[in-house]
């Protein structure tokens, strides 16, 4: 710690070696400015602001990209309108709700953790089950699937439409329904997207999705 004639900005060293009576008159001059470039009765906020200085807001070092979320081994950015919620199941690490003109649709992104979720092609499949179509032929002919590579991060997209049900235990179906879905493969993971909703809906939020999924980040290059 500093000595405590050192706190007056460093300058009671002046006094030393001058007369008593004018090393008393500039002990005193110095006391009553009390510091007056550093000093300030206000508190440490407005006083920063007072002398032109901004706080530093409070944020995760290792995010590069403002607006960020953690999505277990990646962040991705939000396009705007997109309205985040506090996630229904322990296996969603992000959800949102997205308004369009036939009703809510819903971005549910899953991540088990490193080498878990399933493979693939067993989750497309399980996808495909989930919808059925008007003429009892098998969803997987309708639907449409492709790739996407985003950075070191393959991305595999498939558009599926149909009558939706979820299953798990929720036997509601829902007609003119479609699904974006995405799984996103990386060294350090995989993570699941889903985009469900009225058709019209997710044909609304349809480019958003893909600039979405184009915002994916490894953590570790953030780091």
């Amino acid at each position: 710690m500093m000595p405590a004639a050192r706190m007056y900005c460093g300058s009671l060293g002046m006094v030393q070696g001058m007369t008593k009576p004018i090393a008393g008159i500039l002990l005193l001059g110095l006391l009553g400015m009390g510091c007056s470039q550093n000093f300030s009765a206000e508190a440490p906020g407005a006083a920063m602001a007072e002398r032109g200085f901004k706080p530093v807001v409070d944020a995760p070092a290792e995010i590069a990209q403002e607006g960020a979320q953690e999505m277990g081994p990646f962040t991705a950015v939000a396009p705007s309108g997109w309205i985040a919620e506090k996630p229904t199941s322990s296996m969603r690490v992000a959800q949102y709700r997205l308004s369009g003109p036939a009703g809510d649709a819903a971005l549910a992104a899953f991540y088990f953790g490193p080498g878990q979720g399933g493979g693939l092609e067993a989750n497309i499949e399980r996808w495909y089950g989930q919808f059925s179509q008007p003429d009892g032929g098998p969803t997987g002919d309708k639907a449409k699937r492709w790739d996407k590579q985003v950075g070191d991060i393959a991305v595999t997209i498939v558009d599926i439409s149909g009558t939706f049900a979820a299953g798990m235990g929720n036997e509601t179906t829902q007609e003119n329904y479609r699904m974006l879905g995405a799984i996103a493969v990386h060294s350090s993971g995989a993570v699941f997207f889903k985009l469900t909703g009225p058709r019209e809906t997710v044909a609304k939020w349809e480019r958003s999705f893909d600039e979405f999924l184009g915002s994916l980040t490894p953590w570790e290059n953030q780091i």
